[in-house]
């Protein structure tokens, strides 16, 4: 089934709330109602400019942070054209982590909002955004200290991020939905989500 325009759902949260589970979850649930869907993720560390991104996020380089959110934005518009070209054959894109990423953090690094939102004007607008609210005490056993980038490993970034995607979704209409529970849970609460939203944007009954 092609939706027309495409449709972009934007997953988002804090580090190791369980936006990658529920990406992949949500489009083998979609592709089950014979809608057409695409995974993104972001940083793509397969381009250029996200493995530049890969080196600051281990620590072995060193950006200012205004530099680090551009490059963020930059990684995604090397994706612009695939993104267009998907949404244009009326697929479904599940992102996790979509331009929003850039307003939660970038905010809570102390950068203006309206300086992250211009770097990012012009690429295609998520259609539905899910903020996956996780209290971040509640994430340390989900991801080994080993395997944490250098944002992980902030607990005040994480807190700070948190808080801005809260207030973000209240102003900008994002659903929230709590993600302090099982995977099965929180897959249902995001189906609901995805269900009402084709229902009320595109008129497509699943």
């Amino acid at each position: 089934m092609k939706i027309p325009g495409g449709y972009t759902i934007a997953i988002e949260g804090i580090d190791a709330a369980g936006k990658n589970t529920q990406s992949v979850l949500l489009s083998k649930w979609l592709g089950r109602h014979r809608i057409k869907a695409t995974l993104m993720s972001f940083p793509d560390y397969d381009t250029p400019i996200g493995r530049e991104i890969k080196t600051f996020l281990s620590g072995k380089t060193s950006y200012a942070t205004e530099l680090q959110h551009l490059l963020f934005a930059a990684n995604r518009w090397e994706k612009l054209q695939e993104i267009k070209s998907r949404l244009k054959a009326g697929e479904a894109l599940v992102v996790n982590r979509y331009t929003e990423s850039n307003l939660a953090y970038g905010s809570s690094n102390g950068l203006d909002i309206d300086w992250l939102a211009s770097l990012e004007k012009g690429m295609p607008r998520a259609d539905l955004v899910i903020v996956l609210d996780a209290h971040p005490h509640s994430l340390v056993s989900r991801r080994p200290g080993s395997s944490k980038d250098a944002y992980e490993q902030s607990n005040t970034l994480q807190a700070k991020a948190q808080k801005a995607y809260r207030e973000l979704a209240r102003k900008r209409g994002w659903k929230v939905i709590d993600a302090d529970s099982t995977i099965q849970d929180v897959q249902a609460a995001v189906v609901k989500a995805v269900r009402e939203a084709l229902e009320r944007d595109r008129g497509i009954p699943i």
